[in-house]
């Protein structure tokens, strides 16, 4: 008796292999790009992409960092040192009438040539927050070192 059902088609294994390395190098593009973000051709473009940052506490500076901002401190300020792997961006607001300041940093970016950086003085927004102490409010903000002019903005 003759089998009445015709066999149209016959996944082979070399077909689903090639579909699966197709699918598995796509999917890796996608999520490279993702992860890639900014770096790059983004950057040569001369588009400013994001910074990953820390800022830092005084008492945990190398010593040689922290006599320099105590040199400058009485006046604003805008340096950037080297420090083994790391680049230490530094910024001070100088004499201050009163205490309760805060700094936020507004943004870090790259681009091929230059990292940018813009911090903003918060002042004290009550008495309550005021101390009747003079200040010198400054923040330290360390990044992985990179070969770029620094721009405080």
């Amino acid at each position: 008796m003759k089998n009445p059902h015709k066999i149209v088609a016959i996944n082979s294994v070399e077909g689903t292999f090639m579909d699966k390395t197709v699918f598995w190098m796509i999917l890796c593009i996608i999520i490279g790009s993702i992860f890639n973000g900014c770096a790059g051709k983004d950057t040569e473009k001369g588009k400013d992409c994001p910074v990953d940052f820390t800022i830092i506490n005084n008492k945990d500076l190398p010593r040689e960092i922290r006599e320099a901002i105590s040199e400058k401190e009485q006046e604003e300020f805008q340096m950037s040192c080297q420090w083994e792997d790391q680049l230490y961006l530094m910024k001070g607001y100088g004499i201050q009438s009163t205490g309760g300041y805060s700094i936020q940093v507004e943004y870090v970016t790259e681009n091929a040539k230059e990292i940018h950086i813009k911090t903003r003085l918060i002042g004290p927004e009550t008495r309550e927050e005021q101390s009747p102490v003079v200040s010198s409010p400054y923040l330290v903000v360390k990044v992985e070192n990179r070969e770029k002019t620094i721009i405080f903005d």
